[in-house]
């Protein structure tokens, strides 16, 4: 039997949206859904990612003979998600906290050079 078939939930989201390693399978799709910035689809990415691991191990608790502990695993992963999100905003801020530090050094570098002329 076909694993989509046998286990719907290992390959979509909780919101029913096709999951990350479904559209990264489909021909001529990229994963992103196109326009976003490359940081919010590496975060997208992740975020599916730890949600279909989620599906996954929820498929393994009911048919696992170590239940206990995988109970306490989708609860763990799920609580990444927010971190995740956190990471992609300080990525976003990133080149303009460099271009700032460029900014400073090469001022610093500027009033440290004796003048040419």
């Amino acid at each position: 039997m076909d694993r989509r078939r046998k286990y719907p939930t290992l390959f979509t989201t909780t919101n029913g949206q096709a999951s990350f390693w479904r559209r990264m399978a489909a021909p001529g799709s990229s994963a992103g859904g196109g326009g976003g910035t490359a940081k919010a689809t590496v975060a997208e990415q992740i975020s599916q990612a730890v949600q279909s691991t989620s599906n996954l191990l929820h498929l393994m608790r009911h048919s696992s003979p170590a239940q206990a502990q995988l109970v306490k695993l989708p609860k763990n992963l799920l609580a990444k998600v927010s971190t995740i999100k956190n990471t992609e905003q300080v990525l976003e801020q990133l080149p303009g906290v460099i271009s700032s530090l460029d900014a400073h050094m090469e001022n610093g570098l500027q009033k440290s050079e004796p003048s040419l002329v």
